[in-house]
């Protein structure tokens, strides 16, 4: 049987979810497999004859919300997605490192389904906008060429992302040489012009923003929180570090806080090379408080990291993702998410079995909160891999 081509494979693998038997539903999905009509990587962007999805066949993955796919093919990293007052979705993201990408900056598009983008382009560019406000960026110290590779950008735009609050636009982000911050829309418009506040803090990345109950609260890293003051230019009191049972850290960056019931779900991200999978994820543990303390740490989804949840148009919940095996290239994957909350505890999970941790990966995070980091890592990296670590001693 010739092979079938990715695109046409989700458009199969989507009718066929949309079987109303689940019974019929198994038998037609397994028969595809054993014919080669589906591939248990089926839906993976490495094929060699991948073409991106249409807004059709999008629209049918997100109806049928059982499979992650690509939701835009542009090259983008930390993908983050939030919906306006106005109905849309906006999305933004790194489009730019110390090594890649032609313009550093605030790169905006913006979707009413999720499945449809509009390119928005840079509503702020460090070179040009932070040039003519001599902007905080360039104080920081650039960050030094390894082993011998041309920069192409000394300072980059790490992990921004966008939120409505107060009544317009606020970006926060970091740079690849430490330090974060916000930018603030001076037009209450998504697409600015901008305006660059004080940094809030001169190292760490990842900044994020929490609002409730007309408090706004400013968070970093993986784990860092700080109240602002109420028009949000600066911050009250002193920061202080989310505490959550067990040994080992949440995750390194990526921070995510979301109200779930009575629950606030502390969201984090990480790649450890102890894991048993070489991949980057995303981790979570629950509260009653803000502050916390917090409970156990878990494994959200597997291939994940540095996603945020989010709410599609039929109110099914979705995880951005962007570094995992199965992409053409860093782009906006969506990851369909099941959350459960009860009185006792939120519990996510994913339909697509790809980006759904195993029970023995759920193990070795338990054990992890036991024993915490293993002493073979200390002095490197999170993420080197048993044989690299074997090799560099």
């Amino acid at each position: 049987m010739a092979p079938i081509s990715q695109s046409n494979q989700l458009t199969l693998y989507a009718r066929l979810r949309s079987i109303k038997s689940t019974r019929l539903k198994t038998l037609c999905i397994t028969l595809a497999y054993c014919v080669g009509a589906l591939l248990p990587n089926a839906i993976s962007a490495k094929n060699n004859d991948y073409q991106p999805l249409s807004t059709d066949q999008k629209r049918a993955l997100i109806h049928d919300h059982s499979t992650a796919f690509q939701a835009l093919n542009e090259r983008i990293r930390d993908p983050f997605v939030h919906q306006g007052p106005d109905g849309y979705y906006y999305l933004t993201g790194t489009t730019a490192g110390q090594f890649w990408g032609e313009t550093v900056g605030i790169k905006l598009w913006r979707s009413r389904d999720l499945a449809e983008w509009q390119d928005m382009g840079f509503v702020w560019e460090l070179m040009k906008d932070g040039k003519q406000s001599n902007s905080w960026h360039f104080s920081q110290p650039p960050r030094a060429a390894r082993n011998g590779q041309v920069q192409t950008n000394p300072i980059a735009i790490w992990a921004p992302e966008i939120h409505y609050l107060n009544g317009t636009w606020w970006i926060p982000h970091s740079t690849n040489v430490r330090g974060h911050g916000l930018l603030r829309s001076t037009s209450g418009k998504p697409e600015g012009p901008y305006e660059v506040l004080a940094p809030i803090e001169r190292t760490g990345i990842d900044s994020h923003l929490y609002q409730e109950n007309g408090q706004t609260y400013y968070m970093w890293g993986a784990d860092w929180l700080v109240p602002m003051n109420d028009d949000m230019t600066g911050v009250t009191g002193k920061p202080f570090r989310l505490q959550h049972d067990g040994k080992h850290p949440l995750g390194y960056e990526g921070i995510l806080m979301l109200k779930m019931g009575e629950f606030y779900v502390h969201i984090a991200s990480g790649r450890y090379g102890y894991e048993p999978t070489d991949s980057y994820d995303l981790y979570y543990a629950i509260s009653k408080n803000l502050e916390g303390p917090y409970g156990k740490r878990r494994k959200a989804l597997t291939h994940a990291g540095h996603g945020n949840l989010i709410q599609g148009p039929n109110g099914q919940w979705w995880s951005t993702a962007f570094d995992h095996p199965y992409v053409n290239q860093w782009s906006l994957w969506l990851v369909p998410v099941e959350i459960e909350v009860t009185a006792d505890d939120v519990v996510i999970s994913s339909p697509d079995t790809r980006f759904q941790p195993s029970q023995d990966e759920q193990n070795v995070v338990a054990d992890l909160s036991v024993t915490g980091r293993p002493e073979a890592w200390e002095g490197h990296a999170h993420w080197i891999r048993p044989e690299k670590l074997k090799a560099n001693k």
